[in-house]
Parts: structure tokens; C-alpha cells; sequence
């Protein structure tokens, strides 16, 4: 990718309109995690030629990794218009519909898709989603069934599979492709969540336990102040106001669909480094490589069978309003996820009833039935407090009340050396 960014820059440098190179260009920078340069660089190209339909599609996923979904699904539409039978094109346009809450339209794109391209699995997946979205359960088995038997190395489609029979009623069922899933993948964050939760039902309590163990797996710890500030609350406060003035920051925005409920979200914090949060991120390394080793080593567990070596982290800041909460959900692309807690508001207390404010474990989420009484575990949030737990864990936010915003800093552990 550097040797051909830097021969795009090269024609540039030469033509500084020259589309071609203005879309490999922009392809590169959405590949290297920069959509909003990436879609930039796109707007150019599709306005120097505006039938250049390449550049049209890579602008649609450019600004779908913004967030921008109508922007995205408009330049999908303009792609497609010109170059209708791309089964990928049809299949990004169905993905951009089913997150904007249009999974009727997406079920069409979906289908065009595999119209185009009959083995594509990816494709019959995402047409699972979009009927799985629409209560269609027993259409949605059949999808990602044709999925998983066209790809049977695809962990994702028998995650899926496993997923819907557990809506559809038939716990019993979803164990075998959530075990097909786990064979492929042992430490596939949706398929160990969907165990668990297809184990509760079946009363096999004992096993889902071991894979819920929130007593070992839970992990806490209270850091000093970072080098350079004099107390654990002047990083803090120092802390919020970089998380308020983060270029990231967007007003009931979650392009990641995260579950963030009436607030902010900051996306991507270490993408703008400052003393606060260089000084942030050490501390939570700190606190992981200290969990990490306090763990067990053991074979069978999903979590625990593979401890990474090297890591790297995904940081992101939730401003919460009152009401405000996080739906109950996992980290899909993680081994380990946590929470910072810089400012949790006095309405947040240790003898309310309700536990207000605090994040509880344990409640299936994603429109997942829970037809059994759930083992909560409930812990209260503490200025100053790091909170390590699975990404298979269910999670939620309480909602609060009090005029007083609630601060946290979530984050994901990626394993590198897999």
C-alpha cells in the first residue's frame, strides 16, 4: 500500500485531478482506517468524471465507515446505475440499508446480490440478517444455511444460523452450528455469546457458568494518577475536557452501532493523542497486562485457551445524557473489553435499589429472547475505576436520572498474534 500511495501521489503531484489516481488513492486511505480522507479524495474523483462509477462504490464505503449511511447509500445507488450487475455493489448497498433501519430494501439488495452471484456467501449471510431483522426467522435459517453450505469454513454464517434458532425457539438446534462455529473459530465472540445464552435454555446452567464466569473473568482495578498529575482526579478532569474537545466526538452519532443511547460518542480517541490520553492508554495496558496474568491457562475455554501476547487496542469515549445508557450488547472484533470511568455523577449510588447508572452482565441483547431468569451481575461505576471483562459478555447500562452526564471510556483488546 505505501509503494502505491506513493505512485498516486506521484500523478498527483503532476495532475492534481487526475481521477484515477484520486480513487486508488482514496481506496488506499479507507484501507488504512482514514474514511473521512478517504471520502475527500473520492468527492474529487467523481466530480472530475462523474460516471466514473468505481469511484462512486468507493466513496460508498468510505462514507459508510463515516457513518454518513445516506451519503453512502446515494453514492451506491449512482455506482449501480452504472454498473448494475456487480454483485458486491448490490451487496455493500444492501449492508448500508440494514444499518440505516431499512432492512426490507436491504432484503433486496441482498437478493439482487445473490441473483448475480448464486455462491455468494457473504451475500446469502447478509440476506439472513436482513430477514432475521424482519422476524422472518425461518427465512432467515434457510439463508444462512445456503450460506454456511457454501462456505463451510464461514464461522460467521453458522454464528448467524445458531443466533436465529435461538430467536425461532429451538436452543437445542443452535448447538450445532454454534459448535461448528467454535471448531472454526474457538474464540468467536457471537458463537460463545449465543452458547451461553442457547445453554441457559436448554437448563444446562453449570456449563454456561463456566463460560460466564463472572468471578474469575471479571477483572477491576484502581490505577494511581498517571506521572504528571498530582491526583487521580486532575487526570481525570484533565481527561473529560480533551474527551469533550476530541475531534471524533459527534452528537448521538454511533456509526459502529456500539449501543450508545442519548449521547456522544468520541470514535476513535487515540486517533488524536494528547498527554491525557497517551498517559490514558499506558494506564490501561498497565491494567489489562496485569488481568492477563492473573488468569488461568486452560485448553477448553474460549476465552481463556488463548491468552494474546500482543495486542492492540480500540479506544472510544461515551458521553452520557440523562436517560442515557448503553443496550445490552457484545464486542464483536475483541478478545478483551473494558471501561475507564473518569466522571460517574453523585445520582449514581451504591444503595440504590435499582442500580441506576451501574453496568450489569448478563442480559442477552440484539432482539435475543430471554426465556429463563438470567444470572446478573451488577457492579457500580467509580470515578477512577478500570473494568476488564470477555467481549462475549453481555453488557448493559442501567439508565440513570439526575441532570448530570456520565463519562466512560470504553475499549477492546485486539489479539495480533493469531
Amino acid at each position: 500500500l505505501r509503494e502505491a500511495e506513493g505512485l498516486c501521489r506521484q500523478v498527483l503531484r503532476a495532475d492534481p485531478g487526475q481521477p484515477a489516481a484520486l480513487n486508488l488513492l482514496g481506496a488506499i486511505a479507507r484501507q488504512a482506517g482514514k474514511p473521512e480522507a478517504a471520502a475527500e479524495l473520492l468527492r474529487r474523483a467523481v466530480a472530475a468524471v462523474p460516471d466514473f462509477a468505481d469511484a462512486h462504490y468507493n466513496l460508498g464505503n468510505a462514507l459508510r465507515d463515516c457513518g454518513d449511511r445516506a451519503g453512502a447509500i446515494a453514492a451506491y445507488d449512482r455506482a449501480i446505475a452504472l454498473k448494475p450487475a456487480i454483485a458486491g455493489w448490490h451487496n455493500n448497498r444492501g449492508v448500508a440499508l440494514l444499518d440505516s433501519g431499512d432492512p426490507a430494501a436491504g432484503e433486496q439488495a441482498f437478493r439482487r446480490a445473490v441473483a448475480l452471484n448464486p455462491a455468494y456467501a457473504e451475500a446469502h449471510n447478509n440476506l439472513g440478517n436482513a430477514l432475521s431483522k424482519q422476524e422472518r426467522l425461518a427465512d432467515a435459517v434457510a439463508a444462512y444455511r445456503q450460506a454456511a453450505a457454501i462456505n463451510p469454513r464461514f464461522a460467521g454464517a453458522f454464528a448467524n444460523l445458531g443466533g436465529a434458532l435461538i430467536k425461532a425457539g429451538d436452543a437445542a438446534a443452535a448447538l450445532a452450528p454454534l459448535d461448528a462455529a467454535l471448531a472454526l473459530e474457538k474464540q468467536h465472540v457471537r458463537a460463545v455469546a449465543y452458547k451461553a445464552i442457547a445453554l441457559r435454555e436448554l437448563g444446562r446452567a453449570a456449563e454456561a457458568d463456566y463460560l460466564e464466569n463472572y468471578d474469575l473473568l471479571v477483572g477491576a482495578d484502581r490505577p494511581a494518577a498517571p506521572q504528571g498529575y498530582e491526583s487521580i482526579d486532575a487526570f481525570n478532569a484533565a481527561l473529560i475536557a480533551d474527551i469533550r474537545g476530541h475531534p471524533t466526538l459527534k452528537k448521538d452519532w454511533d456509526p459502529y452501532q456500539r449501543a450508545a443511547r442519548l449521547g456522544s460518542v468520541a470514535v476513535d480517541l487515540l486517533a488524536h493523542q494528547t498527554p491525557a490520553i497517551a498517559a490514558l492508554e499506558a494506564t490501561i495496558r498497565r491494567s489489562i497486562d496485569a488481568f492477563a496474568a492473573r488468569l488461568p491457562d486452560d485448553p477448553a475455554h474460549p476465552f481463556l485457551c488463548r491468552k494474546p501476547k500482543r495486542y492492540s487496542l480500540i479506544v472510544w469515549a461515551n458521553i452520557l445524557a440523562e436517560e442515557g445508557h448503553q443496550a445490552s450488547h457484545i464486542h464483536n472484533l475483541g478478545w478483551l473489553s473494558g471501561v475507564y470511568y473518569p466522571w460517574i455523577p453523585p445520582a449514581i449510588r451504591a444503595d440504590a435499589p435499582d442500580r441506576l447508572g451501574w453496568i450489569e452482565f448478563g442480559m442477552p441483547g440484539y432482539d435475543l429472547p430471554c426465556r429463563y431468569a438470567p444470572r446478573l451481575h451488577r457492579i457500580k461505576p467509580e470515578n477512577g475505576l478500570v473494568l476488564m471483562f470477555p467481549s462475549y459478555f453481555w453488557h448493559r447500562t442501567i439508565p440513570f436520572r439526575g441532570a448530570a452526564e456520565r463519562i466512560s471510556v470504553a475499549f477492546d483488546l485486539h489479539a495480533r498474534d493469531r
